[in-house]
């Protein structure tokens, strides 16, 4: 299919917030939050910042994979990096001793962004070539503490696989919904600096039951597959609501699709990439099986492929 998964790996800090120390602090309840979004408990960073989790997510991932000096190219997906410069992926290339070289540089396509990573890594790799490619966000350090609507919503963590290009081509069917850029920010102008995440919930919700449906029917109609020939559906965890409809809108079973939202909250990037690595480790991708990757968000983004593992 393009790409080949030779070892994934992920990393999330050790401070657990359920949703009952949110209720202790704000108006709201673990009900509340459960109804509406499948939401528990998630992850926060107290001591670490971004590029420490991609950081220990990439050393997990190489020293499964066992080619650490095979590495052409380092791409990092997140929208909250420690800092402007240098990028997340030239510090990974630093400490892990990778190949002088290596091609490494960060993108941001918030929760759209590992699959993103995935295509320009696709891209820029000849066959044969290896490539790590990372997700981390640390969210909690952006949120507004009296912001019931997005406080609940995120947590923090990282994900990555080390791949290799296989064949020439795959599809991917990505892109950007014009006029939707403001539904989902963070940061203001310099006359207006405003630092926490902001979003409009519903529209979101609305851009996502529209339009996951259209990118995942495009990318099985590019592979000539029907639905239920994929034998999973790897989706950035943002919501459950969102995910349940996205699956009866497709007339797939749920079952097909694996969520661990409820325990890690919307890592936004690092979502995809901490399902894959926790799918891995519980033996539960088989060699062969089809995998169809949906990410989709700030922007407003999409971006779907499909791999077999």
């Amino acid at each position: 299919m393009g790409i080949r998964i030779l070892a994934t790996g992920s990393y999330l800090p050790p401070g657990v917030i359920t949703n009952d120390d949110f209720a202790a602090r704000i108006d709201t309840s673990d009900e509340w939050i459960r109804k509406r979004t499948g939401i528990g408990e998630r992850r926060f960073a107290v001591d670490q910042d971004t590029s420490d989790l991609a950081l220990e997510a990439a050393r997990i991932a190489l020293e499964r994979a066992g080619c650490n000096q095979e590495i052409k190219l380092v791409i990092t997906a997140s929208f909250t990096p420690d800092r402007i410069m240098p990028n997340i992926s030239s510090y990974i290339v630093n400490q892990l001793g990778l190949p002088e070289g290596a091609f490494a540089f960060d993108v941001n396509m918030a929760c759209t962004g590992f699959v993103g990573a995935l295509r320009i890594a696709e891209g820029l790799l000849e066959p044969g070539q290896k490539a790590l490619v990372l997700a981390a966000e640390v969210i909690s350090k952006h949120l507004d503490p009296g912001d019931r609507s997005t406080l609940v919503l995120f947590g923090d963590g990282a994900g990555g696989v080390v791949l290799e290009k296989t064949a020439p081509k795959m599809h991917f069917d990505c892109g950007t919904l014009p006029g939707y850029e403001n539904l989902t920010m963070m940061g203001g102008n310099l006359k207006e600096l405003d630092h926490f995440l902001r979003m409009n919930g519903k529209e979101v919700f609305r851009f996502a039951a529209t339009y996951v449906p259209i990118t995942v029917n495009q990318t099985l109609r590019d592979y000539g597959l029907e639905a239920d020939q994929v034998d999973h559906y790897v989706f950035h965890q943002a919501n459950q609501r969102i995910l349940d409809h996205v699956a009866k809108s497709l007339g797939i079973g749920v079952e097909k699709f694996y969520m661990n939202l409820d325990r890690y909250a919307n890592t936004s990037a690092a979502s995809i990439p901490l399902v894959l690595d926790e799918m891995n480790e519980k033996g539960l991708l088989k060699e062969k099986d089809l995998i169809l990757l949906v990410g989709f968000g700030s922007g407003l983004s999409y971006c779907s492929t499909l791999i077999e593992w």
